[in-house]
């Protein structure tokens, strides 16, 4: 049966709309709002119809001709792509706001200048979170912005908002987890170092060289994923693995510096230790391009922003390794770090040249 509070909820969201005739997106989103816990499939088209029927019966809208090609039937059961409103224009200024018995942390609400009407069901939608509990078990940004809003975005639209601030609304208060893009990573020993590669071949070799070790010189092997690294970083603060040497190596061009220098800057602001470059790595990287006949690197598919002297990420090299990188680099040309496999990286750690 339908929830009588349920179905006012969506009638009130649909009195309130701009048009007469309501498509398809609003339509779902409104049912989303009104009808937050739900089921999915075929059991949520049909509480959607049953309630469509039902305001219908109450003489709020007209569902289309059962013929009409305003139903969508690429499931089961067919629903309406669109409805029309046959409720009256709609009404005056709504200013129930402010009388409202608001949950004790929503009582700032009343206090409001001015609101629109769908940041009061916002608010209404938060409230009953509160009152209900729902909010007290952490999730993901996005889960919470469809249960409060219908809209996966509609919570990062609403943060910058009057709403949003010291007193009011925060994420932390809706109990929201930003969570962080997962880096890969597998454990090789007990050491706390870890050794990060941007791309997977690499990855792939070390992984496999470090693993057949008796006393591997990291601790961890991880992917970056190219750009997606920065954002990753995060995820290291919370694999429970102490941390005292970050080393990283990449693509040996302007857009594969540009992305360890963000990281570095960007693990300073996060608390996690410096990321280093590995010289074992690039030193190794420049004399087997040398081997391969490429000894200035091959040419770029863009030559990119130059690199500047004195990059932060690039001071853990010798002034040697610094001239000779930027002098490719800044050529443009590149080195991949492709370049490296299982016996190049062999040759790296019976050196000891890049031990932690």
């Amino acid at each position: 049966m339908l929830d009588s509070k349920r179905l006012e909820r969506l009638a009130n969201l649909i009195r309130r709309h701009s048009r007469n005739r309501i498509d398809r997106e609003d339509l779902w989103r409104m049912f989303a709002t009104a009808f937050p816990a739900r089921p999915q499939g075929s059991e949520e088209r049909h509480l959607f119809l049953e309630a469509l029927n039902a305001l219908k019966r109450q003489g709020l809208l007209r569902l289309p001709p059962p013929r009409s090609p305003r139903w969508d039937r690429t499931l089961g059961p067919a629903v309406p792509a669109s409805v029309d409103r046959v409720s009256a224009p709609l009404p005056g200024r709504d200013n129930s706001w402010r009388s409202f018995p608001w949950h004790p942390a929503l009582q700032w609400v009343p206090d409001l200048v001015q609101i629109s009407r769908q940041r009061i069901e916002f608010l209404h939608s938060v409230h009953e979170a509160m009152v209900g509990g729902w909010l007290e078990k952490p999730a993901p940004l996005k889960y919470r912005s469809l249960q409060l809003t219908g809209d996966e975005k509609g919570l990062t639209r609403l943060v910058s908002t009057q709403l949003f601030g010291p007193g009011r609304l925060s994420l932390e208060l809706l109990g929201c987890v930003r969570e962080a893009i997962p880096l890969a990573w597998e454990s090789v020993s007990d050491h706390p170092s870890i050794l990060i590669f941007e791309n997977a071949g690499p990855f792939w070799c070390a992984r496999q060289a470090l693993g057949k070790m008796s006393a591997p010189p990291y601790g961890m092997v991880g992917y970056g994923g190219g750009k997606s690294f920065q954002a990753s970083l995060k995820h290291l603060l919370t694999i429970g693995r102490p941390l005292e040497s970050i080393f990283y190596v990449g693509d040996m061009d302007s857009p594969g510096l540009r992305i360890a220098e963000a990281a570095h800057h960007a693990a300073a602001e996060i608390g996690l230790r410096q990321i280093l470059p590995a010289p074992g790595f690039h030193l190794a990287m420049l004399e087997t391009a040398g081997r391969f006949g490429h000894a200035k690197g091959w040419p770029a598919e863009s030559r990119g922003t130059p690199i500047e002297p004195g990059s932060a990420f690039l001071r853990g090299l010798s002034l040697d390794l610094q001239e000779r990188i930027l002098a490719i680099v800044n050529s443009g040309r590149r080195i991949p770090e492709e370049v490296l496999g299982p016996d190049e990286m062999e040759v790296i750690w019976r050196k000891g040249v890049n031990h932690p």
